[in-house]
């Protein structure tokens, strides 16, 4: 920890003191919190994960409720307030307690969902996305309740268990409801899932979150596979897949779907003073993809206006001709693809869906059916906000490098709901993730260092918030 060089630097002390002396125990409940499997699907974990932070949150003495959600998983919703109650900034904690699937076991060094730790890291599916940045923020909020009995400002959490699924229940609460959610995510601050610590030793702020959406598209020619023979004459469903999607993006890398870049924002003047702040090791990027150049041969800048300023789109799988059962001499009849877009401000998955079955139609494969998936709308934060401040002066009491700021995460999120509900509440991600967690692959991890220092920024922060509301 860092020497303390603003008044008063006692009180931080004995929490991060109080922090210090009981980490153990908070690893070994983080540990226990991620053998949970609440995964899609997976009723008896899910179930248990909500009971796990049901019986930690009475257990700090913190009041809560679960939302329930039809057909849903429940919401969790909790809130502190500070000694002075509405005189004080409000701070909002929004996480998720679901995770996604571990894939094949074999391919972790430990089970799953037996997290074990290793030369100071952490190892276990959730330990990063997102269960131990929920964690770390409800045991910040016990360090400053069991050393001063109070907090300096007003808190709130909101969790809920399908964010890995596009956050249907989320989704239906907040229209559903719409008052309540309202009441349950009014704050100053938001506070977004999680942020990292890069391998320089800097923390991370995440100003916003874009968007996604994504798509299977299959073609059907004809009633059965027919022998290669007949190419010539019987309409082939993996072509015709190919052919569509050759439709959507040119050898530029550009998408061309008729205006689907027409709502991106353009880069301004402040952006690029982000950007050009920005620290981006393109040589150690490559190295670990194995690329001898980025797309476009881009660098500097350019790249990263590429990478936070341009919406993408992939495909993420092809299908046909059942190749894992063996290859055969066919012409396939039916072809599956999926696709996914990352969106940027202030584009919609809607529109984007309507363009795109406008666009498969327009060019002649109005054949190709197409079934949207999930999708959520990229809000951006911000960075000339007193926030900014906040988080750069509360960091400063724990890491011993400045704080990055990032244009916005990388990573899409249900966001939009809070924007909708507050759009002018600030959405931030900060937290104790590291640049390899391996989010969604094989031996997700987390660093204890990067987990500790996360929970003590955390108590800085809601000082700093404190501290300002005095001044």
């Amino acid at each position: 920890m860092k020497e303390r060089k603003r008044p008063g630097g006692m009180i931080m002390k004995k929490i991060f003191d109080y922090v210090d002396q009981n980490f153990d125990r908070m690893m070994e409940e983080m540990k226990e919190f991620c053998s949970h499997r609440s995964v899609a699907g997976d009723k008896t974990g899910l179930e248990e994960t909500r009971n796990w932070i049901d019986k930690k949150l009475s257990a700090v003495g913190i009041p809560h409720e679960f939302q329930k959600v039809e057909n849903g998983n429940a919401l969790i919703s909790a809130s502190v307030s500070g000694e002075d109650g509405d005189k004080h900034p409000s701070l909002l904690f929004y996480n998720h307690y679901d995770v996604v699937e571990e894939g094949k076991h074999e391919l972790w060094s430990n089970e799953p969902f037996r997290p074990m730790i290793r030369d100071g890291v952490l190892y276990g599916r959730g330990v990063s996305d997102n269960k131990g940045p929920l964690l770390s923020r409800i045991q910040a909020v016990e360090a400053i309740l069991a050393v001063e009995g109070k907090l300096p400002i007003n808190v709130k959490f909101l969790f809920e268990g399908d964010e890995e699924t596009s956050s249907p229940s989320l989704s239906k609460f907040s229209r559903e409801q719409s008052e309540k959610f309202k009441e349950l995510s009014k704050a100053d601050v938001c506070l977004w899932e999680n942020g990292r610590r890069d391998e320089e030793g800097r923390p991370w702020a995440r100003f916003g979150v874009r968007g996604s959406v994504s798509f299977e598209l299959s073609v059907e020619t004809a009633k059965k596979d027919v022998h290669a023979r007949m190419g010539t004459y019987v309409p082939s469903a993996s072509w015709r897949l190919v052919w569509a999607l050759a439709s959507l993006k040119s050898a530029d890398e550009r998408i061309t779907i008729e205006g689907f870049y027409d709502d991106v924002l353009p880069v301004t003047k402040k952006d690029e003073e982000i950007l050009n702040a920005f620290p981006y090791n393109e040589k150690s990027q490559l190295e670990k993809l194995g690329l001898t150049s980025f797309l476009r041969g881009s660098s500097g800048l350019e790249l990263k206006k590429q990478i936070y300023m341009e919406p993408s789109m992939s495909v993420c799988g092809l299908e046909a001709g059942e190749l894992y059962n063996g290859a055969r001499g066919i012409v396939p009849h039916k072809a599956y693809a999926r696709i996914g877009f990352y969106l940027v401000a202030n584009q919609s998955p809607d529109k984007v869906e309507e363009q795109l079955r406008e666009h498969l139609k327009k060019h002649g494969f109005g054949d190709v059916k197409v079934v949207r998936r999930g999708g959520n709308t990229p809000v951006r934060t911000s960075v000339d906000i007193p926030l900014k401040e906040w988080l750069e002066h509360s960091a400063a009491e724990v890491y011993d490098k400045p704080m990055v700021i990032e244009p916005t995460a990388l990573g899409s999120g249900p966001a939009i709901y809070f924007h909708h509900a507050w759009p002018d509440m600030p959405i931030v991600g900060v937290g104790p993730g590291n640049t390899n967690a391996n989010h969604h692959a094989p031996n997700e991890n987390m660093k204890l260092d990067d987990y500790k220092a996360s929970i003590k920024h955390m108590i800085a922060l809601m000082y700093e918030m404190g501290k300002q509301d005095r001044e």
